[in-house]
């Protein structure tokens, strides 16, 4: 047996693993890998608002840096080109290698910087190793527990918000640069995956077994959001300091989650799938019955068995590729309509689902208020099972009736338009989430300083949310709110601007009830304390309403999938299938996933009503325009996805005549059997023997 068609590594090939080098097997492993990979890319989604909170990253910047991603594939497009040719799935090994030390170099910032200033001071250790000092953190919080009240309001000024080597960490462009370059080699992975893998299966099953194996490879694949929701919970439900003690519970605002936690953990998975992966032969057996053919050859051919495996050799020819071919198969692929309306339709749709890719943490968190983490573990599951059974029943429907290429992708059409009315639909599904004092969202104006709290100073003073309970009022604050006095770390006591609401609240029960001295002072001690966090507001059927249109939305969405896919695989010369991935995948870089992020970013930096400043320099966004948030986002993906059902029209137009299943393909080359080949080697030794003089 060849070292092609051998299991094993570095010229160690045991002979138990030998009967491993199977199609169902590959797919196994190559499932494996995409389930990692997809848990990375969620959780990248997942705990992008904490990157964000902790780095004082906006939203915008964010989608430059996940563009890294995207700028590696498209200069992979030769990796492909080299690849398709060689040892692919070393090649694809050598790709998750790449996107395994991504990994580890995102967990390099937390490494690097810790966990940062502003998370350190909301812990049990800070406070009491701070007791000595004053009595008012970064963010309004107090230093020191040690007395039962505490001053919070400074009438006499507050001192300088100095800038220190801290403070400078959280805005220095290293951490951005390091998560650039994690998303840069990752996309190399990607590449080689997406490119190398599927044309892989394909030219070793089957041709009417590939929509199949497509469906299982997606199902597999479509797993891993689930359990990358379900880690970026478990992590971001961790402090970012888990030897430390927060004051703080994960639902405030400025809760910093292990978000580095997870990337060690996908780095390691993945190092272990490249070994596997690499020890794969390059060509699987097909069948049990060829191996055993193969296996014959071996034991009763041992004289022969050097002339039997060159004679396999010259009856599949390999053309090694050259660089000059390189444009002229370029051009080939790119003057191919059908195959450009079907990049075109993809582009439209990712675009359109771009925010709900890369954003859907901060989506949930700002219009439904979730947990960090919380929210994707409910929407993520259920979504992802129907994403599963929609490749699934695709898979099996198309694998059964194949049926012909313009109903097939018709279909696609009918998904286009309920993609755009679920995205439309998205617009009327909001929460109020209650009103923050000081801020005017009809006229979208921030007006924190009022004549109740005046007095204390609280211009430099950082986010940090309290709530009035019994009116659902929410303060930037507690200094903001007024508030004189501290009970502990939550609570905040004697509130001017507080006791300014209770008055009113108590001057009404006196017109209503008549005067009542005792009742009038209850009131305003019950009502003149403030507790750390937003007020929380019922959002669950909203909630539950986005979830289930997701769901509906996305298994019509991946019942179509598989034929795109194979549009793109029998478009084209068998030749140029691999590139064609390959240039499929730069497009779709170049055009969708690229701008995707930074242009959702940009319209939700453009809700943004308040803004991070650290040492003079705008950071993340506190607080969104809820509604302007809802429509802008919604209606841009709707539109966007009405798009994509246009090119998926023409590619249905232009579908006719194509060879989906390989029924006409008669261009593959067959193997000699054993039995024609042992007939050949007689007739050229006895056509030698002629030839000896006698």
């Amino acid at each position: 047996m060849s070292g092609d068609s051998r299991c094993g590594l570095c010229g160690v090939y045991p002979k138990w693993i030998q009967s491993w080098a199977t199609s169902r097997n590959f797919i196994a492993v190559y499932g494996l890998l995409g389930t990692i990979q997809a848990m990375a890319f969620i959780y990248m989604g997942v705990s992008l608002t904490t990157l964000e909170k902790r780095f004082k990253i906006p939203s915008r910047t964010t989608g430059i840096i996940l563009s890294g991603n995207e700028i590696s594939q498209i200069l992979s497009i030769l990796l492909i080109y080299y690849g398709g040719s060689g040892h692919r799935p070393r090649w694809i090994a050598a790709g998750v290698a790449f996107s395994a030390a991504s990994c580890f170099v995102l967990a390099l910032p937390h490494l690097i910087y810790g966990p940062g200033q502003n998370a350190l001071v909301l812990t049990k250790e800070y406070l009491n190793s701070s007791s000595s000092l004053s009595n008012v953190g970064d963010f309004g919080t107090p230093k020191s527990k040690n007395s039962e009240l505490s001053e919070i309001c400074w009438s006499n000024g507050r001192p300088d918000d100095k800038c220190g080597a801290e403070q400078l960490a959280d805005t220095s462009l290293v951490p951005k640069l390091l998560v650039f370059f994690s998303q840069f080699i990752l996309g190399i992975g990607t590449t080689l995956y997406y490119g190398l893998g599927q044309t892989f299966l394909d030219d070793n099953s089957k041709k009417k077994n590939t929509p199949m194996l497509l469906a299982v490879t997606f199902a597999l694949r479509t797993v891993g959001p689930a359990f990358g929701f379900v880690l970026g919970y478990l992590c971001l439900k961790i402090y970012i300091a888990p030897t430390l003690h927060p004051i703080i519970e994960n639902d405030d605002p400025r809760w910093l989650g292990a978000w580095w936690l997870g990337w060690v953990i996908l780095g390691t998975s993945m190092a272990v799938i490249a070994v596997l992966l690499a020890m794969f032969p390059r060509e699987l057996q097909k069948s049990k019955k060829s191996s055993k053919k193969q296996i014959l050859i071996e034991s009763e051919m041992p004289l022969k068995k050097d002339i039997v495996e060159k004679k396999i050799e010259k009856s599949v020819p390999q053309e090694m590729p050259s660089l000059k071919d390189f444009p002229k198969m370029s051009k080939r692929i790119l003057k191919n309509k059908l195959l450009m309306f079907n990049i075109a339709s993809g582009i439209f749709y990712i675009l359109s689902a771009a925010p709900f890719m890369s954003f859907i943490t901060k989506y949930l968190e700002v219009l439904y208020q979730t947990k960090p983490g919380e929210g994707t573990v409910v929407v993520g599951p259920l979504t992802l099972i129907g994403m599963i059974v929609g490749f699934l029943v695709s898979g099996l429907v198309i694998s059964r009736l194949k049926p012909s290429p313009r109903p097939l992708l018709f279909w696609n059409v009918i998904i286009g338009l309920c993609y755009f009315s679920g995205q439309l639909s998205f617009t009327f599904f909001g929460c109020d989430t209650g009103a923050i004092q000081g801020i005017d969202y009809s006229a979208m104006k921030v007006n924190l300083i009022t004549p109740c709290n005046s007095v204390c100073n609280c211009g430099d003073v950082k986010y940090s949310p309290v709530c009035h309970e019994p009116t659902k009022t929410t303060y930037f604050s507690a200094c903001h709110a007024g508030c004189h006095n501290v009970v502990n770390e939550t609570i905040f006591t004697n509130c001017s601007c507080v006791i300014d609401k209770s008055y009113n609240q108590s001057a009404i029960i006196q017109e209503l009830f008549g005067p009542s001295e005792t009742s009038s002072s209850t009131f305003e001690m019950k009502n003149n304390k403030v507790i750390a966090g937003v007020c929380k507001n019922d959002c669950f059927r909203a909630f539950v309403t986005f979830t289930i249109i997701s769901l509906v939305i996305n298994i019509l969405g991946c019942s179509g999938r598989l034929g795109n896919v194979l549009v793109n695989f029998r478009c084209v010369e068998k030749r140029d299938k691999s590139l064609a991935q390959g240039i499929s995948l730069m497009l779709i870089s170049i055009f969708a996933l690229i701008p995707g992020p930074i242009i959702f970013g940009a319209i939700m930096d453009s809700t943004c009503l308040v803004w991070d400043m650290s040492c003079k320099t705008r950071g993340n966004c506190w607080i969104y325009h809820r509604d302007s948030f809802r429509y802008y986002v919604n209606l841009t993906s709707a539109c966007l996805s009405l798009c994509g059902a246009f090119f998926d029209g023409i590619v249905c137009y232009l579908s006719k005549g194509v060879d989906l299943y390989g029924d006409l393909d008669e261009t593959e080359p067959k193997r000699p059997t054993f039995s024609e080949l042992d007939k050949e080697l007689k007739l050229s030794n006895q056509h030698n023997t002629n030839l000896k003089p006698t």
